[in-house]
């Protein structure tokens, strides 16, 4: 049994983590600003988890989350998605620093070892693709919002290389369009199912030739275990994603036809919507070297079967199809 500690928890890939570290008989701590009893995503588990509400910026609900010296620290608490980013930048960076600074020193002051979490969105929209784990980080002008999210979990990504050339166990992770059951309707492909299976028109993004490598849920938390539990991969930034592209497009029509519908994309202007503040990236495509050789690890659901999967899930689970809503639909 290993004491573990989860910021975050409540969300896509925090819950999915918890039920993981559970089965594998672990003692976990939850942090996360919902309260468990709202928390749907781990519903069939809050009782076996010690849960602390409260922001990672709250040194008094950190200090409660550290009570018994968590032995590995996994750092999911974030601000994710496009819209969040053009519209509150400041939020952005005041959480992912702010707070990732916060939660580095509880860190290092109990001894634990972490794993952070950080996004491919580091890369910016360097060409030469695939992106190995040292590739440079090519980004555009500070005026332009969306890019407030990958500089700031860079930022991040700084801080814990310096500590942990001072002493601190801690790994970085980079996620590649992770998606799957619970994951709310923000994002590609859980945006089209729930759209598709409540019978409107799915959307996509300007021409939908942007390319993304998704990565199902199953296999990213594995290797969020992997890099949890191997002392090798203490000082590394791992990619975990499956090397595989597809356009937005034919993300959206594979839905459409395992869905069994027949209903017409509608196609979003970002230009038109939001102007100079959002730039897409056209590839994203993850080297994957160091996590084979270092964790042993590799994405390996097609995904053709993770989308049948999340439709599955998605109609048998009503909750998420109609308590959620869409961006800009909040």
């Amino acid at each position: 049994m290993t004491r573990v500690l989860v910021t975050g928890a409540g969300g896509f890939i925090g819950s999915h983590l918890v039920e993981r570290l559970l089965d594998r008989g672990d003692e976990v701590t939850v942090l996360d600003l919902t309260p468990p009893e709202a928390v749907r995503t781990l519903a069939d588990s809050v009782e076996r988890v010690r849960w602390v509400t409260g922001d990672i910026r709250d040194d008094d609900a950190l200090r409660q989350a550290f009570e018994g010296d968590p032995e590995v620290v996994y750092h999911l608490a974030s601000v994710v998605g496009v819209h969040h980013y053009v519209r509150d930048p400041l939020a952005v960076v005041d959480v992912v620093v702010g707070g990732t600074r916060r939660v580095l020193e509880q860190v290092e002051a109990c001894g634990a070892h972490l794993v952070y979490t950080s996004t491919s969105e580091v890369f910016g929209r360097n060409p030469e693709v695939p992106w190995h784990e040292d590739a440079d980080r090519v980004l555009g002008s500070t005026s332009v919002d969306r890019w407030s999210y990958g500089s700031s979990k860079a930022v991040a990504e700084h801080m814990i290389h310096g500590m942990a050339r001072r002493g601190l166990s801690a790994a970085i992770v980079r996620f590649f369009n992770a998606y799957g059951p619970r994951q709310l309707p923000d994002y590609v492909v859980s945006r089209s199912v729930w759209k598709v299976l409540r019978g409107e028109r799915p959307v996509i993004y300007d021409d939908g030739s942007q390319t993304r490598c998704f990565t199902w849920i199953g296999d990213i938390v594995e290797g969020l275990v992997e890099v949890g539990v191997k002392p090798e991969a203490s000082g590394h930034a791992f990619n975990l994603g499956r090397p595989v592209e597809s356009t937005m497009e034919e993300v959206v029509r594979t839905i459409l036809q395992h869905a069994g519908v027949d209903l017409e994309p509608v196609y979003f202007d970002t230009e038109a919507e939001w102007g100079g503040r959002y730039e897409d990236i056209p590839r994203r495509v993850p080297g994957v070297e160091r996590a084979r050789e270092v964790l042993g690890w590799e994405a390996r659901t097609p995904l053709d079967e993770g989308i049948r999967r999340t439709l599955e899930w998605a109609r048998e689970n009503p909750w998420w199809l109609e308590e959620r809503k869409g961006p800009g639909e909040r």
